[in-house]
């Protein structure tokens, strides 16, 4: 294991617990002291590295020494967690050229790591609380999510991406408002079942700043089976919760 200290922002005693559990995983371990906004990161140099665990830290919402958090992670986390955002970003790599600026997140920024990564941080988050059985959560994603869709401008998209949008902005719209009224968890999960679809062909034009899995739960849907899309390789089942947590396996990476 190789240990490195590094700078990660925050306030409390929940911001250390957002954050240690963002970071930590069978390859890495992150300490961090609430006093000093450091925190000390062991990680196995032969499975991850320093960078991948600080996405993570990031895409919790926690602005790091090498990476950004999203402005709508940073907007969501509750208000005693919301620290200064005193950090900037590290200047770009000058070795890198044009072609690959926009692969290499965004001169370090995870918000820059596509124009559709606010929806897919959205998203996981819509996935967790299904993990969790949590209705009331999920209804509040949902909205929170339909919100969202109404800010993005096409105009802020590469060709590509307005290319994507056009195609499943309709579609989303729809499935986030179905999920924003569904009654309870069965209705929520059948509407996430067709949302999943939707937000997976954006990640496949433009891909989130992490690898993202996509796994497929068999049995859903009277044994129709149904995909979602994740950041860890470990599978938790969003149709199912506690009742089949692990039901399910990884049909595809998108990096």
């Amino acid at each position: 294991m190789t240990t490195q200290t590094v700078k990660i922002s925050g306030n409390c005693g929940m911001c250390k617990k957002t954050i240690e559990k963002a970071g930590n995983s069978a390859d890495s371990k992150v300490d961090w002291n609430e006093d000093n906004q450091t925190a000390k990161i062991s990680f196995n140099a032969e499975k991850t590295s320093l960078d991948a665990v600080l996405k993570k830290v990031a895409l919790a919402g926690y602005d790091n020494e090498k990476y950004l958090a999203p402005a709508t992670t940073y907007a969501d986390l509750h208000g005693c967690c919301q620290y200064d955002r005193t950090l900037s970003a590290p200047p770009a790599n000058p070795e890198n050229t044009p072609e690959n600026k926009e692969e290499s997140t965004g001169s370090s920024s995870v918000a820059k790591a596509g124009n559709f990564q606010p929806i897919y941080d959205q998203y996981f988050q819509l996935k967790d609380a299904l993990v969790a059985s949590d209705h009331k959560t999920v209804a509040t994603g949902a909205t929170k999510l339909s919100s969202l869709l109404t800010t993005l401008k096409s105009s802020d998209l590469t060709a590509a991406e307005q290319q994507a949008w056009k195609a499943q902005a309709n579609s989303i719209t729809q499935h986030s408002k179905a999920l924003q009224e569904a009654k309870d968890l069965a209705k929520q999960r059948l509407a996430f079942v067709s949302l999943s679809e939707e937000v997976y062909k954006l990640a496949k034009t433009s891909k989130p700043a992490l690898p993202v899995y996509q796994q497929k739960c068999p049995m859903f849907n009277g044994g129709k089976g149904a995909t979602w899309l994740s950041l860890n390789k470990d599978v938790k089942n969003p149709y199912y919760g506690a009742q089949m947590l692990t039901c399910g396996s990884t049909v595809q990476t998108i990096q």
